[in-house]
């Protein structure tokens, strides 16, 4: 009698644990969308078109991700720009999800292409630029945030 409970119990225990790792494995989602960005502190920083715009209507440097995941698929669209919107970048994407992390292939506007990492940790998107050549305007390590919609 002994024996069948420690047995019952062992499988219990090699149950549970395989279903922590297989939900571990899972991960959060990407889904959803995702910013950073950075503004000036006064409006003498703005270029002079933007002189009378809101600080927080013209980033200095900034992404958008827009993410849909599907198991381990990850489709979606992107946009960064940079130096108060002089120079802007945009496109769709693809990826393959590995537990928290997906590495993307983005081509810029201006001719060169990147490769991000992307890993989420916790209620943070950290976009790590791992390769870039020629010309882009991509962050190299920045942590984006999750756009919460409020309603109205």
């Amino acid at each position: 009698m002994t024996r069948s409970l420690l047995r019952l119990g062992l499988l219990l225990l090699v149950a549970l644990v395989c279903g922590v790792t297989t939900f571990a494995q899972r991960g959060a989602s990407f889904q959803g969308e995702w910013e950073w960005a950075v503004y000036a502190t006064s409006r003498d920083q703005l270029p002079p078109a933007y002189r009378n715009e809101r600080l927080k209507d013209v980033p200095g440097a900034a992404v958008y991700l827009k993410l849909k995941q599907r198991g381990n698929k990850l489709t979606g669209e992107y946009s960064a720009s940079r130096r108060y919107l002089a120079k802007l970048e945009e496109g769709d994407l693809s990826a393959v999800v590995k537990g928290n992390t997906a590495q993307l292939e983005l081509t810029s506007g201006f001719g060169g292409t990147v490769t991000v990492l992307l890993s989420l940790q916790r209620n943070r998107l950290h976009w790590k630029t791992i390769k870039a050549d020629g010309e882009h305007y991509f962050p190299d390590d920045v942590f984006l945030r999750r756009v919460v919609r409020r309603r109205g």
